[in-house]
């Protein structure tokens, strides 16, 4: 399965969450990771994340059953910080293998 969590915990927390997240997920952008996992995986991230979670914490999955049915856009401001956002398509999620 494709998955996507995000988490918003106090400040002095975060690494134990990116820390519990990048065993099993790539690190997107700050608090956003995001890939493909087994059910039992899944299991095994939740399991963990359970038990690092305070009653405040929120952490936030997205899961699709098939990568390739799963379209991911950025939008995007040009750097002067004028005009309409721009939208970039993002396919590495459909690859079985990253490019470096």
């Amino acid at each position: 399965m494709f998955m996507l969590v995000t988490y918003d915990v106090e400040a002095k927390r975060t690494r134990i969450f990116r820390k519990i997240l990048k065993r099993y997920l790539n690190h997107e952008q700050y608090s956003v990771f995001s890939g493909n996992m087994t059910e039992a995986e899944a299991l095994r991230l939740r399991q963990e994340l359970s038990a690092a979670m305070l009653p405040e914490d929120r952490i936030t999955e997205i899961t699709a059953e098939n990568r390739k049915n799963v379209e991911v856009t950025h939008l995007i401001k040009a750097k002067s910080g004028k005009g309409a956002v721009s939208r970039k398509a993002d396919t590495r999620h459909k690859t079985d293998y990253g490019v470096l």
